[in-house]
């Protein structure tokens, strides 16, 4: 699993772009406002997908997350939210529809 750190790109904090880290999961919940963690998913053709969980230090409304515009860690176009928030730190899980075509 890559940590990707997450920086505001906005006066309003609702746009990011992200940075790989060497973090742990650990280390990242305790020094990062807001990261990006990757998981790899086998999707319905048997091919191996990219996607990303948000995850929050501080407890985020579902409203707060879904008004984040994240920049994709691979290519730099803008991830599109694909699965709900699991709770107030792990929010939702988000794909690249760049990065899928190829």
């Amino acid at each position: 699993m890559s940590i990707y750190a997450m920086h505001r790109l906005n006066k309003e904090g609702t746009v990011f772009s992200t940075s790989t880290t060497s973090y742990t999961k650990d280390y990242a919940e305790r020094a990062l406002p807001l990261y990006l963690a990757d998981q790899l998913i086998e999707d319905d053709n048997g091919r191996i997908r990219r996607r990303y969980r948000l995850h929050s230090d501080k407890p985020t409304t579902i409203d707060t997350a879904l008004s984040y515009d994240i920049n994709c860690p691979q290519c730099g176009n803008r991830l599109r939210q694909i699965g709900r928030c699991l709770n107030a730190h792990d929010l939702g899980l988000y794909r690249c529809p760049n990065c899928d075509k190829n």
